[in-house]
């Protein structure tokens, strides 16, 4: 089966996954960069959605590299205005035992070996998380688990960091309207293609401009401290703060900022959410995440405890709220409670722990009602 060039080709596969998983076919596609660009369709994004769909992606002839990034620079490079590209399914289909077990635990074996454990800070840890984060949240399964605070089976994101949860959870409370993004951890393309079509509007505020800005998708950027937003009261319906209070009023050189640390950072994380209430309408929401566990700091990020938690809520005025949290295990990202977590340590290295932590192995979730 050949997959002709095109947005609407590519998009297609998407659309007849199911069938495809079933039947097996041999795929090729032809692909264009170039293209695809001019339909105004990312080609790198086009390459994720097929990892994200369960399909390697390989040369039908010759050589090309793995990572979609450097695919795409690659036939870029070398002028080649078309490849012809081989499809092939990650996971084997499922055999008649494990057809025979619960629909969340099949779930949770199928994301295992679709997405195994890959070196952090590598292209290839950096594709897979990509098609990780974009499956969760294009599979319905997964999103039910999140929106209705289910159990997560084994299996989902060993290996990987706490966005394997943080993302799916954010994009279960069903966004829209006006929202700010306080800290840019949306700011990655295949999230914003995926939350723009639900959304009126979307800010992004954080301390210094980035790499990646898409201005030409309709995101507005501004930068700016959290402390003193440059929004005026009940502006937003939403606002989106995930893994970043933890940041505030610590040493936060390697994110652009001059100031130095606050003397006390407690109280600077307390005034940024302070300010994110401060902006949102009444009624609006505020979702926010922060590492979650031991009490700990490291010079660059905190990791709060119960106690430090309650503390910054009750500082800066936060109401109603909904909680969820999350804990790592060597089996992958599960669901958690304060018992659970109470003692469980951050790894702030530059390899995995033991366990396969990259960063937190628990991380505190919550929707707060203006």
């Amino acid at each position: 089966m050949i997959i002709r060039d095109g947005a609407t080709a590519h998009l297609a596969v998407q659309e007849a996954h199911e069938r495809l998983e079933r039947e097996r076919p041999e795929l090729l596609a032809e692909f264009s960069p170039a293209g695809l660009r001019a339909a105004e369709v990312d080609p790198v994004s086009v390459l994720d959605r097929y990892r994200s769909l369960g399909l390697r992606v390989r040369a039908a002839e010759g050589e090309l590299p793995a990572d979609p990034g450097e695919l795409v620079m690659a036939l870029d490079a070398a002028g080649m205005s078309t490849a012809l590209l081989r499809l092939e399914f990650v996971d084997p289909p499922p055999g008649p035992i494990e057809r025979l077990l619960p629909a969340d635990r099949r779930l949770g074996r199928r994301w295992a070996r679709r997405f195994p454990p890959t070196e952090p800070r590598t292209l290839a840890y950096d594709a897979a998380h990509r098609a990780l984060i974009s499956s969760l949240l294009d599979d319905a399964e997964w999103q039910s688990l999140f929106a209705r605070g289910g159990r997560l089976p084994p299996g989902l994101g060993a290996g990987f960091d706490e966005r394997c949860v943080e993302y799916p959870w954010l994009f279960s409370r069903r966004l829209g309207g006006r929202v700010l993004d306080a800290g840019s951890v949306l700011n990655h393309r295949h999230l914003i293609e995926r939350l723009l079509p639900e959304v009126d509007d979307l800010t992004i505020t954080t301390l210094a401009p980035e790499a990646a800005a898409f201005t030409e998708l309709g995101v507005s950027y501004v930068y700016d401290d959290m402390r003193r937003l440059p929004f005026r009261d009940d502006w937003f319906d939403e606002v989106v703060c995930l893994s970043t209070l933890e940041h505030v009023g610590m040493d936060n050189s390697i994110y652009g900022a001059a100031d130095g640390p606050a003397a006390d950072p407690a109280a600077a994380a307390a005034a940024a959410l302070g300010e994110l209430l401060r902006v949102v309408r009444p009624g609006g929401r505020v979702h926010l995440s922060v590492p979650y566990g031991r009490r700990e700091e490291h010079g660059w990020v905190r990791q709060l405890d119960r106690a430090g938690v309650d503390d910054l809520l009750a500082a800066a005025g936060a109401g109603a709220r909904e909680e969820a949290i999350f804990r790592y295990t060597p089996s992958g990202w599960r669901r958690g409670g304060d018992r659970r977590v109470a003692g469980v340590a951050y790894n702030p290295a530059t390899t995995p722990g033991e366990d396969g932590a990259v960063a937190a192995r628990a991380v505190y979730c919550a929707t707060i009602t203006a």
